[in-house]
């Protein structure tokens, strides 16, 4: 816990960000791989079901971040406080929650497999390709789970770089797993699935057996508090409903596209999504990093580290915005050729890439700082921010642009999204994160 109490220099500042960073650029590849993959040796049909499956991982994932983030802020609370008997009873009773709705989850998933397709937006000919990896995602939402609750509670006890061997484990076995099952064995999505929840299922081992031998948390008795998961869900419903939003949004996205150019036009959206999930875990990977550094300080009451960490956090993501739209702009041909061959699918995908590409100048202050009032405990104003920026106005201008614009609308869609947002967010962070810290001096 040394990195939370101490103060520390911007250099030693991004020198303990960089395990969180690297964690959820590692997350955002094993979807990203999957595609690679069967796109190369599956075709752009396959790629576009992957996208279909989309918002089914955003359920699984959005439940797990949830969780996580809001018992993370609760526990980190405790531990800063000294009260470390209650923190591992809350993370005990959280995790054997998150048991439960997994099983959930991959009971009535497999149940009603072929109708949840359908419903989003899978078409006839995109099913032989859906079915089976919609099916071995189901199966392992157990794994998926309690992958990422591990992740984002390893941080919570000042262990990040535990994170980023679980994740990076994951990714260099998903790589192998999905050459093996797509390339040798010619098992298209059905063998990408398998290679996704295998390589996560072993990165998910790491993550139990770090908090059953060796980190300050542990597993314990649990000792059931319905107020303690009330708070946690409100606490990460911001989490949540960014997870959710992406499922919605991409549901959305895959439907209006499919009216303009069919599965080709999914398949387009399916890239630019890929390449958004890679920039946005920089911002994510300053957001987690920052957010139990935040949650310790407010159960010690030492507020001027709370500022430290928001002035360094600000300053790493304004020049992360500058330095990622660049590089989607003046490199996008050469990331788009990776999933892709000129022609059609290509020039869809880069005509609404460059459309798309201001969208990273302002979610990096938004994601922040959805995260930090997660941390504070104000779940209210943290969704509030989440909701406006992934739904609430994504869905707005979805309706909306297309309608006017033609087919630009739809990229322009997320970056109208995030601008709005950002005028909003940093009004709250002026009104209440601030203040919040004044106050309570």
């Amino acid at each position: 816990m040394k990195c939370f109490e101490e103060r520390i220099s911007y250099p030693q500042f991004l020198k303990y960000l960089v395990p969180s960073v690297l964690t959820m650029i590692f997350l955002s590849f094993y979807t990203t791989i999957d595609g690679l993959f069967v796109s190369h040796y599956a075709g752009s049909d396959a790629l576009a079901a992957i996208n279909i499956v989309i918002p089914i991982t955003c359920v699984i994932f959005g439940t797990s971040v949830m969780l996580a983030t809001g018992a993370g802020a609760i526990i980190g609370a405790r531990l800063g406080a000294r009260r470390e008997r209650e923190a591992n009873e809350i993370f005990s009773f959280i995790s054997l929650v998150l048991l439960g709705l997994s099983i959930f989850f991959t009971l009535g998933g497999i149940i009603f497999l072929k109708p949840v397709c359908i419903f989003l937006g899978s078409s006839e000919r995109l099913l032989p390709h859906v079915l089976p990896y919609a099916f071995v995602i189901f199966l392992g939402s157990i794994p998926m789970s309690f992958k990422l609750f591990f992740e984002y509670l390893v941080r919570t006890d000042g262990q990040p770089k535990v994170g980023m061997i679980m994740s990076m484990t994951g990714l260099v076995l998903n790589v192998v797993l999905d050459y093996i099952f797509v390339a040798v064995l010619d098992m298209g999505t059905y063998g990408a699935a398998w290679g996704t929840t295998l390589s996560i299922s072993v990165s998910m081992l790491i993550g139990l057996v770090y908090f059953l031998r060796l980190g300050h948390i542990r597993f314990c008795r649990p000792k059931a508090n319905m107020a303690v998961l009330i708070k946690s869900c409100t606490n990460g419903s911001s989490e949540m409903l960014t997870e959710m939003s992406t499922g919605i949004t991409t549901f959305l996205f895959n439907i209006i596209i499919f009216d303009y150019f069919g599965e080709d036009g999914v398949a387009a959206v399916t890239i630019i999504m890929y390449i958004y999930y890679f920039f946005i875990s920089f911002y994510m990977g300053i957001a987690v990093a920052a957010a139990p550094v935040v949650s310790f300080n407010v159960g010690s009451g030492d507020h001027e580290k709370i500022r430290e960490t928001t002035r360094y956090s600000f300053m790493t993501i304004a020049v992360s915005s500058v330095l990622i739209v660049a590089v989607s702009i003046f490199c996008g041909r050469q990331i788009i050729r990776l999933f892709v061959p000129d022609g059609h699918v290509f020039d869809l995908t880069w005509e609404g890439l460059k459309l798309f590409s201001p969208v990273f100048m302002f979610i990096g202050v938004n994601v922040f700082l959805s995260g930090y009032f997660t941390a504070l405990g104000n779940g209210f104003i943290s969704a509030l921010i989440s909701s406006m920026r992934s739904l609430i106005l994504v869905v707005v201008f979805i309706l909306i642009l297309p309608k006017l614009i033609g087919v630009s609308g739809i990229w322009l869609t997320m970056p109208m999204a995030e601008a709005v947002t950002v005028f909003m967010a940093v009004y709250l962070y002026k009104a209440h994160g601030k203040s919040y810290m004044k106050n309570s001096r």
